[in-house]
């Protein structure tokens, strides 16, 4: 036993050392040695280690796990974190000593406490994994979901075009919003505003449309009113925001020229979003849109589809409605089948804003808690939108047999969410309800 080099004193005594934290145990766990700082990370003296067994010690919850079998069974240098009854984080090392047999006689052990460290370190990585998974969560309900100012996101197009804006609203670019009136190119502009540099800053809406050339250049720039009183100007508004020009393709050629001119002066620190229902570049190819005007604005164009185009936005906007009115008036209604399958067939010209007006009609003026297509307002019963609409005389039969085609998609996709479902429907594979679908609306 000599060649351990143990000190030939008791076997249980205190080394005097007060610097590390260094316990010897023999190979049935007991502890012969310790330090004076043994015992402090699990709240004990170091007498009341003596003695005892780190197996005992173990099964009371004292420490977890052991380092002493540890090293039995891997009879090498083996390190491990600790953990105490007091919750303690302890980097624990043993090291084995060997007889003349080879086999593990004592175990030293000495521990350093590195909870805290640890456990910022675990915080800190827990708190990256909660940061990224909010970011996911985060860009999911920006895609697919209805999450914006009752902003209706369910079709492939709208998911598509919020994908766009996710890429540009960080950069300073002019955006045009091309679509017709009601589609939702003012939530579009807000989502853009909310997600870029200038979010912190105000919104200013412009509605070109309402205001005379006359009073154009004073509505930009400021100037006297009629009653002699100043007044601030759309431009100086923006700073450090949004400038939204909604229907900039109704400016005429005068006030186009108007607006050119004072961007490019006051070359201000603002975005700039246009929306306008015609094509800006139909309409400059028609000498009706100022050219260098159209380049200055149109960098990023986004063309919103119309709700008969997007039928699981129109879907989505009924149930949104309807129970937003139902609300509202504290009723009860719901829509027939019947009823629910023809709104979908309607032109919707407005979009939702007149999606929104006939929900609240048909709420309020209903008698039974079933709509049913009785309810409809005169105007609407005779809106006839399907394969009944398409014009044969002086086109080729392929040509009709396309339409017709499309037309019954359009109805299939309407009505059911799948293309699993569109093709037990239509009596044709999956893949060729993918392919067609592909041909037609992609």
């Amino acid at each position: 036993m000599q060649s351990l080099y143990l000190l030939p004193n008791s076997e249980e005594e205190i080394i005097e050392s007060y610097d590390e934290d260094i316990i010897v145990t023999k190979r049935d766990g007991t502890i012969i040695k310790v330090t004076r700082k043994s015992g402090l990370y699990y709240d004990l003296s170091a007498e009341e280690l003596l003695g005892q067994s780190v197996y005992e010690l173990e099964s009371k919850g004292i420490f977890t796990p052991a380092i002493t079998p540890l090293v039995l069974k891997q009879k090498k240098k083996v390190a491990i974190v600790q953990i105490a009854s007091n919750n303690r984080k302890v980097l624990i090392t043993g090291i084995p000593l060997f007889n003349e047999f080879q086999e593990v006689e004592f175990v030293i052990s000495y521990s350093y406490d590195v909870s805290e460290l640890r456990l910022m370190q675990e915080y800190l990585a827990e708190f990256e994994d909660e940061m990224s998974t909010v970011k996911e969560e985060l860009a999911l309900l920006r895609k697919e979901s209805l999450h914006v100012e009752g902003f209706i996101c369910e079709s492939k197009s709208m998911k598509q075009i919020l994908k766009m804006i996710d890429k540009i609203a960080p950069l300073q670019v002019s955006v045009v919003l091309e679509g017709e009136s009601g589609v939702g190119k003012t939530a579009l502009a807000k989502i853009i505003h909310k997600q870029s540099t200038k979010k912190a800053g105000p919104f200013v809406t412009v509605d070109c449309g309402i205001i005379p050339d006359a009073l154009f250049k004073r509505e930009l720039i400021g100037g006297l009113d009629a009653e002699g009183t100043k007044k601030i100007g759309f431009l100086q508004m923006a700073q450090s925001g949004t400038l939204y020009l909604q229907g900039i393709d109704e400016l005429s050629l005068a006030s186009q020229t108007t607006l050119l001119k004072e961007l490019q002066r006051t070359n201000g620190n603002f975005r700039i979003i246009t929306a306008a229902e015609q094509s800006l570049e139909d309409l400059m190819a028609a000498k009706q849109f100022r050219e260098d005007l159209f380049y200055y604005l149109h960098v990023v164009p986004i063309h919103v589809l119309p709700l008969r185009e997007r039928p699981e936005d129109l879907r989505k906007a009924f149930e949104i409605y309807l129970e937003k009115y139902n609300g509202m008036y504290q009723q009860n209604k719901k829509l027939s089948d019947p009823l629910f399958h023809s709104l979908l067939y309607m032109r919707w010209e407005r979009n939702f804003m007149e999606v929104k007006n006939l929900m609240e009609r048909l709420v309020v003026q209903s008698e039974l808690a079933m709509i049913t297509e009785d309810d409809l307002p005169a105007e609407y019963i005779q809106q006839h939108v399907g394969i009944d609409s398409i014009e044969m005389e002086g086109h080729p039969l392929p040509a009709i047999l396309e339409k017709v085609e499309k037309e019954v998609l359009l109805k299939a996709q309407k009505q059911y969410k799948t293309t699993t479902e569109m093709a037990d429907y239509l009596g044709i594979s999956q893949a060729s309800v993918v392919r067609k679908l592909k041909k037609y609306f992609d």
